[in-house]
Order: C-alpha cells, then sequence, then structure tokens
C-alpha cells in the first residue's frame, strides 16, 4: 500500500511539473493575460456545429482570474470563419465561469474569442465606442485583449468578449418556462443574413420606393429575422412575426408617407387619427436607443450595418426592461473604416451595392426621414461630442493598442500600425459628423 500510495505522489509531481513547465513555455514573455486551449486528444477544432470538448487555462493575469475549467470550442461565424486560419471561436463552460473580471465579473457559459484581423482593433473600437454611447443604458459586449493558445501553439492576439445572447445582465428578456406557451413574453431578434435551422426565424418583404435623407430613391430591401431567445410553441413564433412586422409597418407608413398608424388589438395596423407619424413611430420603437446604434455606426462605417448582426429585443413580461422595440448588442463591426471619414453619411442612408449585396439598414433610413427622430440623433451626438467623451474613447483605445506592442512583437508590428490608422479614421469621422449634427440650421 505504501508502495502504491508512493507510485501515485511521484505521478501528481510530475503532473504538476508538467503543468509549470507548460506555462513557462506557453505565454512566455508575455504581458498580457494568456489563455491556452487544449483539446481532447489534440483534435484540430474545425466544426461551426460541433464543439470539441478541451481545458481552458487563463494565467498571466491577476491571482484571482486565474482559472482552469472543462469546456467546449468550436468555430463561429460566417464569413469570417471562412476567411485564412485565424478563426474566431465560442467557448461553453460546462457550468458557469467569469473570464478575467469582465462584465463586472458575472458568470456565464457562454464566451468569445474574436481575431482581431490585420488592423487589430476593429471590434474592440467599436465595443468601446458602444460602451460609451450607451452609457450603461442598454447592453453592449465588454471585452479585453489577450493571447490566445491552442493546443501549444501560438495564434497571436484575439478579443475576449461576451456571447450576444438572451441571459440576465446580457440581453435580459424573460424566457419562458418549458410548457409555457403565452405570447406575453420577451422576444430577442437578430437581423441575420445566415438563417440556420437551430432558431426560428422570419421574413420582412420588400416596401415600395423610398427616398432617403441623402436624395437616393431605392426599394426597401426584404430582411429576415431570427428569434434568439427561447420559445415554447408556434404561437409564440406566429406572434412575433405579426407583431414586428405591424411595427415595421408603421415606421414605414410614418416615413414614407407622413401617415400616423398604430396596431390594433389583433396586430393589424390601422389609422391613428390623434397621433402625429412620429408619435405614431415613438409609441412602438425606443428611439433613443435606435439612434445610439446609428451614431456608432455612423462612426465606424460599418458595412454590415444591415446585413446581419443587428439586434432587438422586446418584452411583453410584467417585468419587462425593454417595454418599446429596443436595439442593443452592436455586433461584427471589423467590415468598416473603409469609406471616405467625410464622404457623407452611411448608416442612415442608402448603401452603395457592396459585391452585389445591399446591405442598407431599412430601420435607420426609415427613422431618419422622421424631423422628430433627427432632432433625437442631434442633441444626443452634441451631448457626446460636446463632453469630450468620444475622443477621451479613442484616446483610450490608442493607448490600449499601443500597450500590446511587446506581445505583438515586430513581426506583427504592422498589425498595430494599422490600428491606429483606425484610430485616425474614427476621429476623422467625429469631426466630420460635429460639422453636420452641430450645425445651426440642424437640417440633417
Amino acid at each position: 500500500m505504501k508502495r502504491l500510495i508512493m507510485i501515485l505522489f511521484l505521478v501528481l509531481l510530475a503532473v504538476i511539473w508538467t503543468g509549470c513547465a507548460l506555462s513557462e513555455e506557453v505565454g512566455a514573455g508575455k504581458e498580457h493575460p494568456c489563455i491556452h486551449i487544449v483539446t481532447e486528444e489534440g483534435r484540430p477544432v474545425l466544426s461551426r456545429e460541433t464543439y470539441v470538448p478541451a481545458t481552458i487555462t487563463v494565467f498571466n493575469c491577476d491571482e484571482a482570474y486565474e482559472l482552469t475549467a472543462e469546456c467546449g470550442i468550436r468555430v463561429r461565424g460566417n464569413s469570417t470563419a471562412e476567411q485564412g486560419e485565424e478563426k474566431p471561436y465560442r467557448i461553453r463552460f460546462e457550468k458557469k465561469q467569469n473570464m478575467l473580471g469582465l462584465h463586472n465579473g458575472l458568470k456565464y457559459r457562454n464566451w468569445v474569442l474574436l481575431r482581431t484581423y490585420w488592423h487589430l482593433c476593429p471590434d474592440y473600437m467599436g465595443f468601446r465606442l458602444a460602451e460609451t454611447i450607451f452609457e450603461g443604458k442598454y447592453y453592449s459586449s465588454d471585452c479585453m485583449f489577450v493571447n490566445l493558445y491552442l493546443n501549444g501553439k501560438d495564434l497571436g492576439i484575439y478579443l475576449l468578449c461576451e456571447q450576444n445572447q438572451a441571459a440576465r445582465d446580457r440581453m435580459d428578456v424573460y424566457e419562458p418556462e418549458e410548457g409555457e406557451t403565452r405570447t406575453e413574453i420577451g422576444y430577442l431578434l437578430e437581423m441575420d443574413n445566415y438563417p440556420d435551422d437551430e432558431h426560428p426565424g422570419f421574413g420582412i418583404g420588400e416596401k415600395p420606393y423610398v427616398e432617403d435623407i441623402a436624395g437616393r430613391k431605392r426599394v426597401v430591401k426584404g430582411t429576415y429575422y431570427a428569434i434568439k431567445s427561447d420559445v415554447q410553441d408556434e404561437k409564440q413564433e406566429q406572434y412575433i412575426e405579426k407583431w414586428l412586422k405591424g411595427v415595421y409597418s408603421v415606421l414605414y407608413e410614418a416615413a414614407a408617407n407622413g401617415e400616423a398608424v398604430r396596431l390594433d388589438e389583433e396586430l393589424r395596423p390601422v389609422p391613428a387619427e390623434n397621433l402625429t407619424a412620429f408619435e405614431a413611430v415613438n409609441e412602438l420603437l425606443d428611439l433613443e436607443s435606435l439612434a445610439d446604434m446609428l451614431i456608432l455606426e455612423e462612426l465606424v462605417q460599418n458595412y454590415d450595418v444591415g446585413a446581419g448582426s443587428f439586434y432587438m429585443a422586446i418584452d411583453f413580461s410584467a417585468d419587462s426592461r425593454y417595454k418599446k422595440l429596443t436595439f442593443l448588442g452592436p455586433w461584427d463591426l471589423s467590415w468598416g473604416y473603409i469609406e471616405p471619414p467625410d464622404g457623407g453619411f452611411y448608416a442612415g442612408t442608402f448603401q452603395n451595392h457592396i459585391q452585389g449585396m445591399d446591405n442598407s439598414n431599412p430601420w435607420f433610413v426609415l427613422a431618419m426621414k422622421l424631423e422628430g427622430f433627427r432632432s433625437i440623433v442631434r442633441e444626443r451626438w452634441k451631448a457626446l461630442s460636446g463632453s469630450g467623451v468620444l475622443t477621451e474613447t479613442t484616446r483610450q483605445v490608442l493607448a490600449d493598442i499601443e500597450d500590446l506592442a511587446g506581445d505583438l512583437g515586430e513581426e506583427n508590428a504592422g498589425k498595430l500600425t494599422e490600428g491606429k490608422k483606425i484610430v485616425d479614421y474614427v476621429n476623422a469621422r467625429i469631426r466630420w459628423l460635429d460639422g453636420q449634427w452641430n450645425a445651426e440650421d440642424g437640417t440633417v
């Protein structure tokens, strides 16, 4: 028995020594937190559907944030998952965990590791601007740069952030319990250009020609919406489809025809004789959240602004946080910062067709035709720009990416150079928007 105990003790020491040696090799010389994911039997992570069992270790950080836990890992995303060897990943823990103190230390099962591309901070800039603009009123992902290792291989600098999902203190809508079929629940929706079998959804068809604030006239494209929160019954799916289509009609009639319409008890659009067109829209949409989202998208000039990853929430339950259709959770901001910063409005107008696609965002285009909404945008912009918080955010982003120079190394110094261009771009965009939304005539 003593011999057996001695053998087990020696094995334990060997395991501890091997782990220490690995930690010294993986993450050696790094200044920022490190995440090492070791998959079962060293299996590669290739699937976007199937999680590979793995162990995740978080180290090179404050002791309070060190972590070793079982998880699953898979590739996430759509077009980003197909570009090059650098993949984005989704992590799912066996039980809820916090990572590196993000989101005030709250614990969740799902986290995301985003690639940083050649320009280092497209998503980081977007998330930090969202944090500034939303002022805690609407959800946006927290984030942090990390050094990522997979099965001992250094994958470079990644962005650790949250999963856009229905969850307490994320996108907090009421989700029904099993067997609960009433329609007065919460619904998290995503305008989604990649429908899948996992989430039910529906389309809203084209609307007749509208002229945007830049004078471009175009058919308002059709869009598809995935239900990203839990639903238990087909009646719930049918209800939110009918409700959102009704709300969209109210917005369209107000913007295109100047008509005030509201929804009756059957969710049918009917004339609202006692309301202005703007008031009819304001009854149903949280226009402050839409204005904040539009300001963010105008700053980064995101090509995907009307293609997908555009989230909204409505909650009909008693303790609702979203009593009107609320826009929140900006995501996938990597395809931006390209158009000339002084080249005009972007999110609030019809886009030029890109790669044969019309990625215009109909919610923004239609809302911007309403003077009442444009007034909300102008006043919000004046408050943000006048306080200096936007330029303070870009200064902090610049400091944060410059702090990565040591971990990037000489071989990736070009990423830092391109990241600085993003900072310069947003600063130039701020100056241009100042000239528009601070204009005395208030025409745009």
